[in-house]
């Protein structure tokens, strides 16, 4: 039991930090008939099996939260790094523009001073940066970066 607790625990933590919520519908469907199977393939009596069912989806959602929580935190940390006139890079090191400010706890604002920006600025996601440092690198190449930014309204 303890070793399903603790594998649910790391699965949930891992959905948290790529999935969105409804991800946990098809987890907790796979968890309850893997755990029940297993258990019950052990020869475990039913009021085991339940209660181990009842620990591992509880610990799935649990840990589901605690990552989603701590994601939500290392973006804030992010968004605090980024500043205004910083450059975006892409993955390929090609710059994509540079910051004008940073929007709601999702979006930076580029500026449309910047060649490619057309004269008009452009939101990115806050999920598409990678790290920080003298600038903003982001997690995918310049060409899809400009190809998936929005005009800014």
């Amino acid at each position: 039991m303890v070793l399903a607790m603790g594998i649910s625990t790391v699965i949930g933590v891992a959905l948290a930090l790529r999935f969105n919520v409804l991800v946990l519908i098809p987890a907790i469907i796979l968890a309850v008939i893997s755990t029940a199977v297993i258990a019950a393939a052990r020869g475990d009596q039913a009021w085991s099996v339940v209660l181990t069912v009842v620990l591992v989806v509880t610990t799935l959602q649990i840990s589901y939260l605690a990552g989603s929580a701590t994601l939500m935190a290392l973006k804030r940390h992010l968004q605090r790094q980024i500043q205004a006139q910083m450059e975006v890079v892409g993955s390929d090191g090609k710059h994509v523009g540079t910051v004008d400010h940073t929007e709601s706890a999702d979006r930076i604002v580029l500026t449309g001073d910047d060649p490619k920006a057309g004269g008009k600025p452009h939101l990115i996601s806050v999920e598409w940066v990678d790290y920080v440092d003298s600038k903003v690198h982001l997690n995918r190449p310049s060409r899809i970066a400009v190809m998936e930014w929005r005009i800014a309204a």
